[in-house]
């Protein structure tokens, strides 16, 4: 069995599904029998209508007997033939929710990143029960050809003790874009003694709030993996109230890490960190400020959600992720496929 991930070119600025998925390339490469291959192919982001068609012939021109698509470029599996056995990863519906009906942007994207993709592939995946709901609800095909399959944490994150400052924590917060909910953490945390370390580049207008309202916060972006895990380390506490998700891969580096997370009550959030978060209403800055000063305030309960944190973290490990989409390849394959021990 010949295995073609095919990749949206990582961009440094931005952590995202793409270095998951470089890892389970590897993992599965490491089980698949002599003779066979498991090899990734990075294709630029749509940029262009001369990128899009690129894409399409460039997935055309190196596909394998088993490709499959992930990262955000959905319409890439257009270019794979019918003969091969042909796997979409969709992670979100944000584009969806993006847009408005009465905007062209929502049935261009509708079309080519959801509905002729998933009526190509043999087999969708997705990476929660959110994203799986949100597709059967807008888009209404592919039901019988969608098995979630979480994400899993990188290994690179490990926990490491560390004394909680209380008197000045760390708040960590990962992201730039808008469903990320920086403006109401800003607005949470005013008046808060707290430093606030921000991945991702930030507005000028985030920047002239942090600065009129004298907010003590750094900025770090392009950052290495290792780089990032040091941020991790550095946290006392992490700050996840996004607005929507496909997943919340935050939740559990954090868990992974062994730092107590401030999350969102709704789906995905609720469901991927358990008893191992402070929930908060994502809509509300109160709800936002009050869910920071438990978790620095109630010792017991700090303690508490890290310690579910950890054990919860250890739900979502490579080499389980890697094996499922293994077994997944060898149930819905076009051809007899042999497994290594």
């Amino acid at each position: 069995m010949d295995i073609r991930f095919f990749l949206r070119k990582k961009y440094p600025a931005y952590f995202s599904i793409e270095q998951l998925f470089a890892a389970i390339a590897d993992n599965v490469r490491k089980r698949l029998p002599a003779g066979s291959s498991s090899e990734l192919a990075e294709v630029p982001y749509f940029l262009s209508p001369v990128n899009f068609f690129r894409n399409i012939f460039y997935v055309k021109a190196y596909q394998r007997s088993v490709n499959h698509i992930t990262g955000d470029i959905h319409y890439a599996i257009l270019g794979c033939s019918r003969k091969n056995l042909n796997v979409l990863t969709i992670h979100d519906c944000v584009l969806l929710e993006k847009y408005s009906k009465w905007n062209l942007k929502y049935w261009i994207f509708r079309m080519l990143w959801y509905e002729l993709p998933m009526r190509k592939a043999d087999l969708i995946t997705v990476i929660s029960e959110k994203t799986k709901a949100d597709l059967i609800s807008k888009i209404g095909y592919g039901q019988h050809k969608l098995k979630v399959v979480s994400n899993f944490v990188n290994d690179a994150f490990v926990y490491k003790p560390a004394i909680f400052n209380k008197k000045n924590p760390v708040l960590l917060f990962i992201g730039s874009t808008a469903n990320k909910n920086l403006d109401r953490i800003l607005k949470a945390i005013t008046g808060l003694t707290c430093t606030l370390h921000i991945v991702g580049k930030i507005s000028a207008a985030q920047q002239l709030f942090i600065d009129t309202n004298n907010i003590k916060a750094q900025v770090f972006f392009e950052l290495t993996l290792e780089q990032l895990v040091e941020r991790y380390i550095h946290a006392d506490i992490v700050l996840f109230p996004s607005l929507y998700e496909g997943f919340g891969m935050l939740i559990i580096e954090a868990n992974a890490a062994g730092r107590p997370v401030v999350t969102s009550n709704i789906s995905p959030m609720k469901e991927v960190a358990g008893q191992a978060a402070c929930f908060v209403d994502p809509y509300s800055i109160d709800s936002i400020r009050d869910g920071i000063i438990k978790v620095i305030e109630d010792d017991g309960f700090r303690a508490a959600i890290v310690a579910e944190g950890l054990k919860n973290a250890g739900l979502y490990r490579l080499e389980n992720i890697a094996g499922t989409y293994l077994n997944l390849y060898r149930e819905f394959s076009k051809s007899p496929v042999q497994m290594a021990v």
